[in-house]
This record gives structure tokens, sequence and C-alpha cells, in this order.
């Protein structure tokens, strides 16, 4: 298969792609492009787009160990990814001096852009930027052309992507038009049986583009997608919040805590270590093994295993116990792959003193620094994502039940004077992270029935488009290529990434943000700062979240 997709490097190759069952015909370049498709999708009534991923075995990426990525997760979905970029590869690399950058994205919806990007039920053009992968740029046969949107696209709804004759090669020429393409535009019947299944729903294509006023003889390729609901997309969160809920009790009266360390600074300023009882939803006991997964009911949703001890950090001001009024509470979350003891930074004692409050933070499972082995794993072998994406439902998790645990056993017990009288509103409760707890803060606070305000410290969403221009992500590359040994390869990586994050960073919820979009919530307020030319958490992601 390796060397027959190298041989795929021309319209021969588009030809041999015709034979090929698990890939897509409309490209030549590679397998699984151009992507997200729905020329990997099924009819699915049941579902809330009526529709269900179906992307064959063998289409994926299969790593250098010769272990291909199986699209059986996947293949649960309702539709692709809302925010993962859209991806198309040309043999003979791309000029990208003509495409509409990220500085000038409404000239996307002018008839000068090369790419176009149309919302199928209203008909509209869709705000956008495009790009080429950078990284290895010697290596133009496997470079991406990206197609981002400038804001998440909507729901459960049907897209059209052309890309016109104008994007021409690095040597001024045309691009190839491949052969199953060309055979949409001729009607040449073909024996690859998803592009004929499909034959019909291009022409839909091909009329929404032309009706956006990009003619089909314009065309060097287009399709279509469809993005996920909304709902499917929160199923898996909804659900374990309502179980861990259930779990914690009335004001967390079943997340009883145990202190293991205590030590007061020269303001008075006392910081307590410890633990606290958290509903586990994971096996294992919980454990960062690579095996430790989501434990699920018979209707495959998230359900509480037992409570597990989880690491608590928290800060309790001096002027707390002079206070004429009981002082809010900020829960805290930390950085990239960091741990609960950021809670105790510098930084955060400024902010408990100088606001007179107590501030308190825990893991995020699934990208603490404790997960770190789980994470390098996932980026050798996706098949492993589980690993990291079910932990981060269990971070997550842990965030709201640190919330009632505040709210309970230690509004009661730990955050108190020397006569037992509580130093805290429980009605105050508020969030505050940085950099990654800036990112996920928005989903955490969304989903918490209590919280009603978050500063979202270099704030930002979209870990496809921030990951690769945040000077981390060198680092955790050398693993993917390692693994995956082709660019383009990576670029699909990510995009895979995203569909998964969706679950759980802010794509999930910014959409109706300011707002209450998750049942049984009040309304939320956000503070967004940015961090001018910030090179871990890019400003054009924390423009997308804005946005």
């Amino acid at each position: 298969m390796a060397l027959l997709l190298v041989a795929c490097a021309n319209d021969e190759g588009g030809s041999k792609l015709l034979e090929l069952q698990e890939c897509n015909p409309l490209g030549g370049n590679a397998c699984i492009t151009p992507w997200p498709s729905n020329l990997y999708a099924i009819k699915d009534d049941n579902s809330a787009t009526g529709m269900r991923l179906d992307i064959a075995e063998g289409a994926l990426p299969t790593n250098l160990d010769g272990i291909a990525i199986d699209p059986t997760p996947l293949n649960r979905m309702d539709g692709f990814s809302a925010a993962a970029p859209i991806i198309v590869s040309f043999a003979d690399g791309v000029d990208g001096s003509n495409l509409v950058g990220n500085t000038h994205m409404a000239d996307s919806l002018e008839d000068a852009s090369p790419t176009v990007l149309v919302d199928m039920t209203s008909g509209e053009r869709v705000a956008h930027f495009a790009e080429l992968d950078l990284r290895e740029p010697e290596r133009t046969d496997k470079q991406a052309l990206y197609i981002r949107s400038a804001a998440r696209l909507r729901p459960g709804t049907r897209y059209a992507v052309g890309v016109r004759k104008s994007l021409k090669d690095l040597q001024g020429r045309d691009l190839p038009i491949s052969p199953g393409f060309a055979a949409l535009l001729s009607g040449k019947r073909t024996k690859h049986e998803r592009l004929e299944a499909r034959r019909q729903n291009y022409q839909e294509v091909l009329a929404a583009l032309e009706s956006a006023g990009v003619a089909s003889d314009d065309l060097v390729v287009a399709w279509d997608f469809t993005t996920a609901s909304d709902s499917s997309i929160r199923a898996e969160l909804v659900a374990a919040r309502e179980a861990v809920l259930v779990a914690a009790g009335d004001k967390g009266a079943n997340l009883s805590f145990a202190i293991e360390s205590e030590e007061t600074n020269e303001l008075g300023t006392r910081r307590i270590d410890g633990t606290f009882l958290a509903p586990n939803m994971l096996s294992n006991d919980g454990d960062f093994t690579p095996s430790t997964r989501l434990v699920r009911d018979a209707d495959g949703e998230p359900s509480v295993v037992d409570l597990q001890p989880v690491a608590f950090t928290a800060l309790v001001p001096a002027c707390a116990l002079t206070s004429p009024q009981p002082v809010p509470i900020i829960i805290y979350g930390h950085g990239l792959l960091g741990t609960q003891v950021e809670a105790a930074s510098a930084s955060q004692r400024a902010l408990s003193e100088s606001m007179c409050a107590v501030v308190v933070g825990t893991i995020l499972r699934g990208m603490s620094s404790y997960d770190i082995p789980n994470v390098l794993l996932t980026l050798n072998n996706y098949n492993q994502a589980d690993s990291v994406f079910d932990a981060l439902t269990q971070g997550i998790m842990h965030h709201l039940s640190l919330v009632q645990a505040a709210r309970g056993p230690m509004a009661t017990e730990l955050f108190v004077d020397s006569e037992g009288k509580s130093l805290v509103d429980i009605e105050r409760i508020y969030y505050y992270g940085l950099s990654q707890g800036g990112i996920f803060g928005a989903t955490i606070a969304a989903y918490d029935p209590h919280i009603t305000r978050a500063a979202l410290g270099v704030g930002a969403a979209n870990y496809s488009l921030m990951l690769e221009r945040s000077h981390d992500w060198p680092t955790y590359r050398t693993v993917v290529i390692g693994a995956y040994d082709d660019p383009l390869n990576v670029s699909i990586i990510v995009n895979l990434m995203q569909t998964r994050w969706d679950q759980s960073e802010p794509t999930n919820v910014i959409a109706e943000l300011p707002g209450a979009p998750i049942a049984n919530t009040p309304d939320k307020e956000f503070l967004l700062q940015v961090a001018i030319a910030d090179s871990e958490v890019p400003n054009i992601a924390s423009d997308y979240l804005a946005r």
C-alpha cells in the first residue's frame, strides 16, 4: 500500500485511487484526502444529523510499526469536527501566493479567493483563511493545504468546499484534476462504490458552489462534509456531569478531604496541600496506565465507579480572617501538562491576597504532568487516544467535583477560622485558569452548575489551530513524525485529535457563550485575557475563541 501511494503523485496515481475502495478518489496524492469528506459517511436515521461516519479500514494512516488507525471510534460520530481544518494536497505542490491569509479573512468571501467554503443550508459563503503546512517545505508532495474557518462551523450542517483553477502549482501550472473528480464532472461511471453511491449528492455540491458564483468548469476539485451535532459532541460530558453530581451528594457532602501539608507565609497566607474524594469514572482505579479508560454503562455513558482521592492545593489569605463578609472562592486551572501545585505559584498568591479570595486547584486529568507518558504514546499510535481523551473527561469532572467539595466540606471544615466559622461565600465561586487552564476553563465553567464568571488567562480554542503555531509543538511533533514519517499524515493526525478535543475543549460550547449552552446551568460571563505575541497560546486561537 505504501509503495502504491508513493506512485499516486500523478494522474496515473489518481487512477490507482479509483481502484482502491477504501481511498478517496477525489484526491490523487494520499488515500484519505481531501478530508473531511462525506464520501466517508452513511445514512443513519437514528442520529441527530441523519448520518453516521463510515471511514473504511485502511483509509487512515499507518505508523512505522505497521499499526493502522482503527476507524471504529470515529465511526460512532454523527458528523465531522466543526473546528478541525479542511485538508487537501497536490503532488506537485501549491503556490500559496494568492491564498487568503489569516489577516484578511473577509477576502475569502470575494470572487478572487481560490478557495471557497459554502454553507449548503443557507447558501452563504463562509469566511476562512487558507495556508500551507510549512514545517517541511521541501516535501511539497506531502504538504497539506489547510482551509480554516474564521469561527467554528455550525453543528449538524453540510458544507461544500471548492478549490478553483486560479490556484496553481509551484511552477505556475494548473493543478491536476483527479480522475475521480473528472468522472463526476463528465458523468463517466467508475468502479469506485463510494463515489458512485454519492454521485447524485455531488451534483448538489456543484450546484451549491454554482449558486455561490463558482462554476463547475472553474474547479480543480470540490467535495462536501457534514459537521457533527452539538448533542452528540456534548453527550459524554453531560452524562458524566449528571453522574458526578449525584455521586458527590448535596453540596459535595460525600467529598471529604485530607490535609497532607500546611504552611503559612510571611503575609499570613495559608497554603494547604492534600487530597479530596472525587467521583472516579476510570478503570484501573484511575491509574495513569495506558489501558485506563472510562467505565461505561449499558447505554455507553460514563458511569461512576467509586470515589478516589485527587490532589488539591489551596490558598487562604490572611485578609479572609478579618474580612467583614465571607470571601469568594476561585477555582484555578493549571497550565500545559502541569499540576495542582500551580495554584500556589507567586501570581496566584498575589491574586489571592489582592482580591482577598480563597484559591484552590486540582489536576486536569488527561493533560497533567502525570499524563505525559500517555500523551507520547498517543502521538506514537493514535489508537491509544482514549488514554488521553477519556481521561480528559475525568479531568473536567475533577474540577466540577472540586466546586462541590469547596461548597461543602471544604467550606465548613477547611476554609474556616480558629473557631470553626466558615470564611467563604459559597454563592461566589469563580474560575481562573492560565494557558491550558485558560483554554479548558471555558468548558469547565460552561458545564458547572454554580460558576457564573470565569477569567480565561490567554484563553483560546481549537487545538488543531493553535497546536502547530505553539513553540511547544516541535517537541511533540518529533514524536508524531517519528511514528508516521509523513508530513501529510501528521496533519491528518492533528485533525483526528481535534475530533476528540471537540468533546472537552471550548469548541464544544463557544458558539453559545456568553450564556448558558448547557442545560441546568446559570448564564456565564467571561473575561478573556490575551498576551501580545504569545508564543505558546497563539493570538490567532484567542481571536478564534472571541469570534
